[in-house]
Order: C-alpha cells, then structure tokens, then sequence
C-alpha cells in the first residue's frame, strides 16, 4: 500500500511538473539535476534486485519530487513578482 501512495505522489508532481516550464536558468538547473537524482536512485533499486534499502531510496525520491514542486514554485513566485 505504502508503494501505491508514493507512486500516486511521483506521478503527480510529475504531471505537475509536465505543465510548467521552470524559467530561472539556476532553478532550471537543480530541478534538472533532482531528476538526475532520482534516475540514479531508481537505477540503484533495478541493479540492487528489489531490495529497497529500508525504504530509505523511495523516501528519498519522495523527497526529491518535494524538491521539484518547490523549484516550480519559487520560479512561479519569481516571475510573478520580478516582470
């Protein structure tokens, strides 16, 4: 059940993050880099055979899609307010 509610979380940052085009060209560059992140993390649960590391790496993931809705929103903020 736990796997089922974080996948809903990822794909809805992610669709979130599908209608949005981060503008500021640093925080275009760590939202980039959060998706680095959690490439490389998911790529280390596939290679570790389903071994989940405690929960640790989706905690982390969930953490990282957090990152990103956080990014989209100071970018909306800055170009709400510096235009």
């Amino acid at each position: 059940m736990k796997k089922i509610v974080i996948a809903l979380s990822v794909a809805l940052a992610t669709s979130i993050a599908w209608g949005y085009e981060i503008h500021h060209p640093n925080l275009r560059d760590a939202y980039a880099s959060a998706e680095s992140a959690i490439q490389h993390i998911q790529d280390a649960q596939a290679a570790n055979k389903g071994v989940e590391f405690g929960g640790h790496a989706d905690r982390a993931i969930e953490a990282l899609k957090h990152a990103e809705q956080e990014l989209i929103a100071g970018d909306q903020f800055n170009e709400a307010h510096h235009k």
